[in-house]
């Protein structure tokens, strides 16, 4: 049994859920929290939904760590974006997203960067393993699953462009306007995800608004992962 599996089973029996619940909470199969624990996984790529459901540290927990978050954190918050087609509510807010963070704050370098790459001409491929870390800005201050990723294309340009870093916060409200990650559904490492302009979610679809070249398209609620407000960038990082 690894290190990881040997932490979430003994996490799982002190807050007192099953496996099948905690496959619910974090969004995958049963079997495969039965195939986590039994160390046949040894980096899954839901960890950080995972850390959040058993209320631990993220980083910690991709280290081999078990370091269980206090009451007030975020990660005993209900994730507002959560997984597959439980998509969290859109509040109705000013166009645009919040203000971008103009240095490094503090923190420590313990914000992981998640590999990304072209994944066509509008989209991207995202990868959960962290391929560096960078000091945590003060828009994600005391966020454990919030992570940066780099832009890979030019859909959104002007706004965005290749090798601008982007600030993701999960647990933030999504809403009409702002920018978005979108990450698809997938039984492998690497999601398929879109950054882009959110224009509505419904009960059948997320419809995104990308900017070049300008158009408006939908995607099947039932086909996404995650749907995660972008709250700042570093340009040309």
């Amino acid at each position: 049994m690894t290190k990881l599996a040997e932490i979430v089973r003994q996490r799982r029996r002190e807050i007192g859920l099953s496996q099948p619940q905690l496959a619910r909470r974090v969004g995958v199969s049963a079997q495969a929290v039965q195939q986590m624990e039994a160390g046949e996984v040894r980096r899954p790529r839901y960890l950080v939904e995972l850390a959040n459901a058993l209320g631990l540290e993220p980083v910690a927990l991709h280290e081999g760590r078990r370091v269980v978050m206090g009451p007030g954190t975020d990660s005993d918050t209900p994730l507002m974006s959560p997984h597959r087609g439980e998509l969290g509510g859109l509040s109705e807010a000013p166009r645009g997203n919040a203000a971008f963070p103009q240095a490094m704050g503090g923190g420590g370098r313990d914000l992981p960067v998640y590999a990304s790459a072209q994944g066509g001409p509008d989209g991207m491929m995202v990868s959960y393993d962290p391929i560096e870390w960078i000091e945590r800005p003060a828009p994600l201050a005391g966020v454990p699953s919030a992570f940066a990723m780099y832009v890979v294309n030019d859909s959104m340009e002007p706004r965005y462009r290749q090798g601008d870093l982007l600030l993701i916060h999960p647990q933030r409200p999504v809403r009409r306007g702002a920018d978005v990650l979108l990450v698809m559904l997938s039984d492998i490492d690497d999601h398929e995800a879109y950054i882009k302009e959110l224009v509505s979610v419904t009960v059948d679809n997320v419809t995104l608004r990308q900017l070049n070249p300008d158009k408006t398209f939908s995607v099947p609620r039932d086909r996404v992962a995650g749907l995660h407000l972008v709250v700042g960038a570093y340009y040309g990082y």
